[in-house]
């Protein structure tokens, strides 16, 4: 990870936040969630990736369309990108943390081509 952050990839634009929106419903939040959300309304974002539940509840509350790293992946994988069951092996073995009952129930929507 400490590679990959060192050298950005071409199609990565860093975008520092200029000012946080002063909001005391973002105050909760962690400074990352709230950069993010800041820049995702300075900017007029079309979509927000956002996973922690409360920073969802922030962005939805000011507008945003929100979307989580699962979310991705399900978009991924129903556009033929990936196999979500080999994405979420994947997942399992960095900090990422979700519980399995989600991750079981969108392997199960009834699409085939999801996982392999």
């Amino acid at each position: 990870m400490r590679e990959w952050s060192a050298t950005f990839p071409a199609w990565l634009e860093v975008t520092p936040v200029q000012a946080l929106v002063e909001d005391a419903r973002l105050r909760s939040l962690g400074a990352g969630e709230r950069e993010a959300i800041t820049l995702a309304l300075s900017i007029q974002a079309d979509l927000l990736l956002i996973d922690e539940r409360k920073g969802t509840a922030a962005a939805l509350e000011k507008g945003l369309d929100v979307t989580s790293t699962l979310g991705i992946l399900r978009l991924a994988a129903r556009r033929g990108f990936i196999y979500l069951g080999d994405a979420f092996e994947r997942l399992k073995q960095t900090n990422f943390r979700c519980r399995q009952e989600i991750m079981d129930a969108m392997l199960n929507e009834g699409s085939g081509d999801l996982v392999r």
